[in-house]
């Protein structure tokens, strides 16, 4: 586990930009990207990881959400369509939360993608498969610092695709705080 977290950082801080240093886009990713800046009210480039990194990432210092194409392909692949668009959402979630780490961190960033994936009328059946890929990628055990257990990361999400009504700021905040679910 620590090599890939190497090799992402290594990514992250390297590849993830073309010779010119330039972002290179995730080239399945537009009409997320689009959604995702639109609802939050946000400018967010999505840049490319490269194949095998299996990661998605929000980089709050650089301003983008990086992410490997393949990895989300075999995502959508296995959980829906939907499971990919779900884990976009959640690092968007980490963007706009500020700057937060750890498991309390990671559950409120699910409970925010549950929110932008109902604030764009995607049916429940969307956020299922975001819950079901979550499922599968939570924690074994809780931590302070992990994503939290796999019920904890379905009830998150749920709990914010289920309670959003179009609640801002503060209203956001009560649906989706900051703690362990």
């Amino acid at each position: 586990k620590m090599i890939k977290v190497i090799f992402t950082i290594f990514c992250l801080a390297i590849i993830s930009t073309n010779s010119f240093g330039q972002c290179v886009p995730v080239p399945n990713a537009n009409q997320e990207l689009v959604a995702l800046n639109n609802f939050w009210g946000t400018n967010i480039p999505i840049c490319r990881l490269p194949a095998g990194s299996n990661n998605a990432y929000a980089d709050r210092n650089r301003g983008v959400v990086l992410a490997d194409q393949d990895w989300l392909d075999v995502i959508a692949f296995n959980f829906g369509s939907f499971a990919a668009t779900g884990i976009l959402a959640h690092e968007w979630g980490h963007m706009i939360q500020g700057p937060y780490n750890g498991t309390a961190a990671e559950l409120q960033a699910d409970c925010l993608a549950g929110v932008f994936m109902r604030g764009v009328g995607l049916n429940w059946q969307a956020v299922e498969q975001f819950a079901m890929a979550n499922a599968f990628a939570g924690d074994g055990h809780w931590s302070l610092n992990g994503h939290g257990t796999s019920a904890q990361r379905v009830t998150a999400a749920r709990r914010g695709y289920y309670g959003y009504n179009g609640q801002i700021r503060s209203g956001l905040l009560a649906l989706c705080p900051l703690s362990a679910f």
